[in-house]
Formats: C-alpha cells, structure tokens, sequence
C-alpha cells in the first residue's frame, strides 16, 4: 500500500485548526484546500482499518480512494445532528471496503452467528458471558497489547470479516458500540452479539496456539 500523507500539524492562528464541520462544509462548496486537509487528517486513518478489514494490501488503496471520492462528492449530504464526521467517513470506508472484497471475490461472512437464541443467550449470562464490551484492564486489552504481532494477526484474520471489523472498530479505533452500529450499518445488540463471538473465536484460535492461560481467563 503506498504511502498516504501524514496528517497535518495544527498551527496556532492558521487554516490547519479549523474543526470537522468547517471543513465539511467548505468542502460541500467545493473548496479543495479544505478537501486536502479533510484527506490528510483521515486517510491515514481510514487506510489503516481498510488494511486489516480486507487483508490485501494492494486492495486498500482503491477503497481508501473511493472513500474519499465519495466524501468530495457527497460533502453536502452529512448532517451533523446525525453523528460525528468520523462515524460517517468510517460508514463510507466500511462499504466501499465490502465492495471491494466482494468485487475481488475475497468476502467471506458468517451471517449465522449474527442472531442468537434466547436460550444459548441465557445460558452465557448464566456464566457471566453476556455480550458486552470487555474490561479496559480485560483479558483481551492484555492480549491486544502482547507484542506478538504474528500470533494475534493470524487469529484476527481467522475470523469472518463482520467479526474482524467490529473487533479492529472496538479496540484499533476505539469507538462505543452505537458508533460500531452506525458504521457497520446493523442495531447495537448485532453489534454486542457480534463482539461476543468474535472474542470467543480469538481466545478459541490463541488456545489452538498454545496459549491456553489466556483462553481460560476469556472464558471465565
């Protein structure tokens, strides 16, 4: 994937500080100075979630591309009272990443975990396993924190993309669940259903590894 700009430095008293809606909007009239700096503070940003939603390095650069074509495009249709710029621009990216991957043949989807029964739900809050976003000091902040790179990037791109995406979302941009919801385009509770599966699957994939301590601690 080639390189996109870094992100702009903020100067005091310049152009580089003006906020997200500023820039939007002067970007719905067309103005390409406030285009570029919209492109240079996310692009870097959208290209890194692209990169590990579709695994293929030379498939990033089109999606990030259409991403912000269709932001130059569209500018004038983002409503703020909906959400932030960055949930709306992380929608785009989510989409035109799908397309990609299906154009190129590569999506793969898991739709049946999406919903669960109420008694395979029941019996997970039984043992304290209700879907729910994990403890900041949790078993899989310790694990995303491992520096084993290999081992963890292997497990996450075991997982189906819908599992892959809520996962990077959540703990890669650190974004609430009805952010998640927005970009993923599906209700919160699919999101949290979503999540739970896909932790289960990765502390599954890390025991088939080896490391089965961590596992246990996921499972308890």
């Amino acid at each position: 994937m080639s390189q996109h700009p870094a992100p702009s430095r903020s100067v005091a008293g310049t152009t580089a500080e003006k906020p997200d809606l500023e820039l939007i909007r002067a970007v719905a009239g067309k103005d390409r100075r406030a285009f570029k700096q919209l492109y240079e503070r996310y692009a870097p940003r959208i290209g890194r979630y692209l990169l590990k939603l579709l695994k293929q390095p030379e498939l990033v650069d089109e999606a990030v591309n259409d991403t912000m074509l269709a932001l130059w495009q569209s500018a004038d249709r983002f409503d703020p009272a909906t959400g932030q710029l960055l949930t709306w621009l992380f929608g785009i990216a989510h989409n035109k990443g799908l397309k990609t991957l299906r154009r190129a043949g590569r999506f793969r989807a898991d739709r049946s975990i999406d919903t669960l029964s109420a008694d395979v739900l029941d019996g997970a809050e039984d043992r304290g396993q209700t879907p729910q976003a994990a403890a900041p000091h949790g078993p899989e902040q310790t694990v995303l924190g491992w520096e084993l790179g290999g081992i963890l990037q292997w497990a996450l791109e075991q997982l189906s993309t819908e599992h892959r995406s809520v996962i990077e979302l959540a703990f890669g941009e650190d974004l609430a669940y009805p952010q998640i919801a927005a970009i993923v385009g599906c209700p919160p509770n699919t999101v949290k259903t979503r999540m739970f599966h896909a932790r289960k699957k990765l502390a599954q994939l890390l025991a088939r590894r080896g490391y089965r301590d961590v596992a246990a601690a996921r499972e308890e």
